[in-house]
């Protein structure tokens, strides 16, 4: 399998986004030219993206919209189901808990872990909150996929906690962004400040 550069990972994430809200609005098939330009890229970049996924469109008729999205959910690991655990009892992880969108995409919210007492014990959704300390026996209970980081308050503690325990994929929704320097994890660091702080650098710039 060919390496995939970060960029072009990102591009597929959003070809497989434009699909589904083709697929919502019955859209049977799709041209090269048309999906490229819903995804704010040129034909030839396309192309390009989804021969790694091994998907080729039909000339003359595009791509199956049902097709390309199976082919990229595949390849994207999104056919598959995802045991995820929370660290940092806050509004953000509540909301992630109680969201019920991604139990629909694959991703199984199964426990929430939290330092402080009057949290410990608590239970969202179904889902219960245990002391960062009990993590290695809900670890050894359940295979836990993914981990995320949900607040900025000893955001390194659930960090390391996590990365000690074996989890190899982790989410940082904390403002401070968080580095392994062991290769094999993956830590995927996302912020709306940093979003924000692109867009102000847009604006700031916009007539120079």
């Amino acid at each position: 399998m060919k390496e995939l550069p970060e960029n072009t990972l990102n591009r597929l994430i959003i070809y497989l986004k434009v699909l589904e809200n083709l697929e919502k609005k019955r859209v049977d098939s799709v041209s090269s030219e048309d999906l490229a330009k819903l995804s704010g890229v040129n034909s030839a970049q396309l192309r390009k993206d989804l021969s790694f996924v091994g998907t080729l469109g039909t000339k003359g008729v595009g791509y199956s919209v049902k097709a390309l999205k199976y082919n990229l959910k595949k390849f994207l690991g999104r056919t598959e189901e995802w045991n995820v655990i929370i660290g940092g009892l806050t509004p953000l992880s509540r909301y992630l808990i109680e969201h019920a969108q991604l139990q629909k995409e694959g991703f199984f919210i199964m426990a929430a872990f939290d330092t402080k007492p009057e949290n410990i014990g608590v239970v969202i959704g179904g889902v219960s909150v245990y002391n960062l300390d009990q993590l290695s026996y809900v670890c050894k209970a359940i295979k836990v996929d993914i981990g995320i980081i949900a607040t900025d308050e000893d955001q390194e503690s659930y960090f390391s906690a996590f990365v000690q325990h074996g989890i190899k994929a982790i989410l940082n929704l904390s403002n401070y962004p968080l580095f392994s320097e062991d290769e094999k994890i993956k830590v995927e660091n996302l912020s709306v400040v940093h979003g924000l702080t692109k867009l102000s650098h847009y604006l700031k710039n916009l007539g120079s």
